[in-house]
């Protein structure tokens, strides 16, 4: 299992503007890769989705403001993913586990 260092590091802070700047980052950082292999960009939006939840943030409106800054061919996907309900770890390849340093995201696929 690979870590997954974004979200882990965004859900140990607890600061919602951590994962706005941080999925920003991963879009603008990867839009070749997601453009080619759109199913990567759902893998990696996934963990990001439920790090929203888990800070008690409304993923629509973070995703929302991300797509507003994200590469123009990324923004409707980005959206649209925000705007789901059927985000669970087993359903995209990722875990979370408890650590001695706290919550950590896991890919597990």
């Amino acid at each position: 299992m690979k870590r997954l260092a974004g979200p882990t590091r965004v859900l140990r802070s607890g600061n919602p503007g951590a994962l706005t700047v941080e999925l920003l980052n991963r879009l603008l950082d990867g839009e070749d890769e997601y453009l080619r292999d759109p199913r990567e960009l759902m893998l990696t939006l996934a963990p990001y989705h439920h790090c929203a939840r888990r800070l008690g943030e409304e993923p629509g409106e973070v995703f929302d403001v991300v797509a507003a800054g994200a590469p123009p061919t990324l923004r409707d996907a980005v959206r649209t993913f925000g705007r789901r309900d059927d985000i669970e770890p087993e359903s995209f390849g990722f875990a979370i586990v408890e650590t001695a340093e706290g919550p950590e995201y896991l890919r597990t696929i």
